[in-house]
């Protein structure tokens, strides 16, 4: 085989992406003492929750993991928050209504990035290396907003237990769009680093 055959193979395999991202065992996240609601919360964070990482043959460059915050999961995650902190009924009413409304003029995610090199996270930056859109319907959106909240930290934790030390959150809002039941859709990102696709379908 001639040497430019094998340097294009080998050029297909560099920064390709991959599926489940390893755990890094740590301290655990934050848990509401009754066993059987953390379970179901558990398991609603990982049904609105796609991951992929983005390697250049054996080496880790990125990690990508995002949240939906699909109605489901909105409801979901404030009744969480509200028996961390207690809240009487009437609160959690209130809070319930509000960041329902709060979601309800866009598509947002909870976006995490764990990059071997700070220098690869830049997605808030109007200049970015990344390409980073919604695919839905044969179209493709670009974000209205990309909101850097920081470093991993415990109310993260609270709501998003797959973070971990240094992955880094961001809020990701895309122009409002209604989604039918079991419709897929997915977040695209692409840059000279490699490219990644993360899957959900609608509940």
């Amino acid at each position: 085989m001639k040497r430019w055959v094998v340097g294009a193979l080998l050029a297909l395999t560099t920064a390709c992406a991959t599926g489940r991202i390893p755990h890094i065992p740590g301290d655990p996240p934050p848990a509401v003492k009754d066993v059987d609601a953390e379970r179901a919360y558990q398991v609603v964070l990982d049904t609105f929750t796609s991951e992929q990482g983005v390697y250049d043959n054996l080496d880790t460059k990125l990690f990508f993991r995002a949240t939906w915050q699909s109605p489901t999961f909105v409801e979901a995650r404030v009744r969480r928050e509200g028996l961390f902190k207690a809240w009487p009924a009437a609160e959690l009413d209130s809070k319930l209504t509000a960041e329902r409304a709060r979601v309800g003029d866009a598509t947002e995610f909870f976006f995490a990035v764990h990059a071997n090199d700070y220098r690869f996270d830049d997605f808030e930056r109007p200049n970015s290396m990344w390409r980073f859109v919604l695919v839905a319907g044969g179209e493709e959106l670009a974000p209205v907003q990309v909101e850097r909240l920081g470093r991993t930290n415990t109310e993260m934790r609270s709501y998003y237990s797959y973070m971990e030390s240094f992955w880094v959150g961001y809020r990701v809002r895309f122009p409002k769009r209604a989604f039918g039941p079991g419709e897929k859709f997915h977040l695209k990102l692409a840059s000279a680093l490699g490219q990644a696709e993360l899957a959900y379908t609608a509940d």
